[in-house]
C-alpha cells in the first residue's frame, strides 16, 4: 500500500505537467488563432466606398466645429419630413442600442462613437419618439440636414457597395464610417444579423486609447 502512494503522486504530477505544457498552450493557441481568424475576415468586410460629408457647427464665438471629425458614424437617411413608420422607429431603437453599447459613459476618456441622423422636419409623430428615446440628448446623437449632398453620397455608395458584393438593394441601411470618415460597409436596418455583425465592425473599428 506504502508503494501506490508514491505512484499516484506520480500520476498526478505528470497530469499536471500534461496540462500546464501541452493542454493549456494548445487551448491558449487555438483560442488566438480562432480571434486572428476572425479579426481577418472581419477586416476584410471593410472596404472604401467613399467619404461622407461634415456636419459643422458654428458656435457663439466664430469657431466652427466638424462634429462628425476623427468619429467612428453610423449613418441613417431619414429625408424629409419622416413620420414614425415602423422601419423609422427600428432605426431610432437600433441606435439606441448603439448608444447602450458604445455612447458616452460618465468619465470615459474615449468618446469616437457618433450616430448621424440625416433628417429635416419630421412629423409630429417622428419628432416626440426621436426626442424621448433614453439618450436623445447625449452627444452622440448628431442630426444634420443637408439632404442632397447626404442623397447623393449614401446612394452612389450603397449602390457601388451593392454592386461589388452581389446585393440585393434595400430601402432601409445604415452606413459606417471610420475615424477618416470613409464609408467602410452598409448594413440592412431591418435584419438583425446585419445588426448584429455591424456592431463587431463598430467595437473593431473604434480607437480604443
Amino acid at each position: 500500500m506504502s508503494e501506490q502512494v508514491p505512484l499516484k503522486r506520480k500520476v498526478l504530477i505528470f497530469s499536471i505537467l500534461v496540462l500546464i505544457l501541452v493542454v493549456l498552450p494548445l487551448g491558449s493557441w487555438y483560442y488566438l488563432s480562432g480571434g486572428l481568424k476572425w479579426r481577418k475576415q472581419a477586416q476584410a468586410e471593410l472596404q472604401d466606398y467613399g467619404k461622407i460629408r461634415s456636419a459643422m457647427i458654428i458656435y457663439a464665438d466664430g469657431t466652427k466645429e466638424d462634429l462628425l471629425a476623427g468619429k467612428v458614424c453610423v449613418v441613417h437617411y431619414f429625408g424629409a419630413n419622416p413620420d414614425l413608420t415602423a422601419e423609422n422607429q427600428k432605426a431610432l431603437d437600433v441606435c439606441e442600442r448603439l448608444f447602450n453599447q458604445f455612447g458616452y459613459k460618465p468619465g470615459a476618456q474615449v468618446d469616437e462613437f457618433r450616430m448621424v441622423m440625416v433628417s429635416q422636419g419630421g412629423t409630429a409623430e417622428f419628432k416626440s419618439y426621436a426626442q424621448t428615446l433614453p439618450s436623445a440628448d447625449f452627444v452622440n446623437w448628431v442630426w444634420t440636414g443637408g439632404l442632397g449632398s447626404w442623397q447623393t453620397i449614401l446612394f452612389n455608395s450603397y449602390d457601388l457597395y451593392c454592386q461589388k458584393n452581389d446585393i440585393k438593394p434595400v430601402d432601409n441601411y445604415f452606413a459606417l464610417t471610420d475615424t477618416s470618415g470613409t464609408i467602410r460597409r452598409f448594413y440592412n436596418a431591418m435584419d438583425e444579423k446585419e445588426l448584429g455583425r455591424m456592431v463587431e465592425h463598430i467595437a473593431l473599428l473604434l480607437p480604443y486609447k
